[in-house]
């Protein structure tokens, strides 16, 4: 798996080929999709309440090492923090 530092630095490189009045914007959203596509997401370091509860709702049935419990709950929040985070 690339860096995160690689990964950004190629989808700038990838997303605009200007010297002049690059698209800053454009470069922004090739650098979210790199990440994304490197299995990386952005969040933000306080999750908001709504993301909290839904987490809440769907933490997994059973018993569960505490591992697999901490590692579940990470797994539910970074993949639907866009659902509840602009």
């Amino acid at each position: 798996m690339p860096s995160i530092v690689e990964t950004i630095a190629l989808s700038i490189k990838q997303a605009d080929r200007t010297f002049f009045n690059e698209n800053y914007s454009r470069q922004a959203k090739a650098v979210v999709e790199g990440l994304r596509k490197a299995g990386y997401e952005v969040v933000p370091v306080k999750p908001p309440d709504v993301l909290i509860e839904y987490a809440a709702d769907n933490i997994p049935f059973g018993r569960l090492r505490q591992s697999d419990l901490i590692r579940s709950l990470y797994t539910i929040m970074v993949e639907n923090a866009r659902k509840f985070v602009s």
